[in-house]
């Protein structure tokens, strides 16, 4: 996280590590001492501690898959999982706390992109979720694959849409890849040609054109609007 943060690799330039580590410790972020597996009611417990004690406003579960490993409620998988759902929604109403909540999708075709449907157990996580964020990774045989982040469900104003994404590895980060003038160069020439004005013998700008590019693992987001997130 601390060349992430950086956007860097520090190995390179030890001479900066203890500038970036004093401004990543100073960010509001707190995490909880958990690996593996662990009850649902511990990890409520101890977000309810946090929402009370630093003011917590937004917390990232990851993932759901972990936490169902304890649960003895039932020996059915799918009705863990809609109890953990629904608490998961329960807190975030109640402590006016945004969650999100990271659930791996279950196996599709690599030829298939991921949807709604996609997300592993019942129905009951993407009606529960006020917004649905799905991380798109198409396979190609010739090259790197193509990823990018879909926004499959928006309650807040219906919006949806894709961003896409490219991996830089010296930051270990995902980022909206920058413009591909060989793209719009083909746009441009299967656009046909463009009817030239008389020249006028002045010099001017030529105005540039600008392209969004529409683009595996759902995230399930519960927002809450009433206070900015640390």
């Amino acid at each position: 996280m601390l060349t992430q943060f950086a956007e860097r690799r520090l190995e390179d330039e030890l001479d900066k590590y203890d500038h970036w580590a004093n401004r990543f410790e100073d960010l509001p972020l707190y995490f909880m001492t958990f690996h593996g597996q662990q009850g649902i009611r511990t990890v409520i417990d101890t977000m309810q501690h946090a929402v009370y004690v630093y003011d917590i406003c937004h917390v990232v579960i990851d993932n759901l898959q972990f936490m169902m490993g304890h649960e003895q409620l039932s020996t059915d998988r799918i009705a863990a999982q809609d109890y953990i759902v629904g608490v998961f929604r329960k807190f975030a109403t109640d402590n006016n706390c945004h969650v999100t909540l990271v659930i791996h999708p279950r196996k599709e075709d690599d030829d298939k992109e991921l949807q709604t449907a996609s997300i592993f157990g019942s129905a009951k996580a993407s009606q529960e979720a006020d917004n649905v964020l799905i991380l798109q990774d198409r396979k190609l045989v010739t090259g790197p694959g193509k990823r990018y982040l879909q926004v499959s469900k928006n309650r807040f104003d219906g919006d949806v849409g894709v961003f896409p994404l490219e991996f830089n590895k010296s930051s270990l980060t995902f980022s909206t890849p920058p413009k591909n003038k060989t793209r719009l160069k083909k746009i441009k020439d299967e656009a046909g040609p463009v009817a030239k004005k008389p020249s006028s013998g002045k010099k001017g700008a030529t105005p540039q054109n600008s392209e969004i590019c529409s683009g595996k693992a759902p995230i399930l987001d519960q927002p809450d609007t009433s206070k900015p997130s640390k």
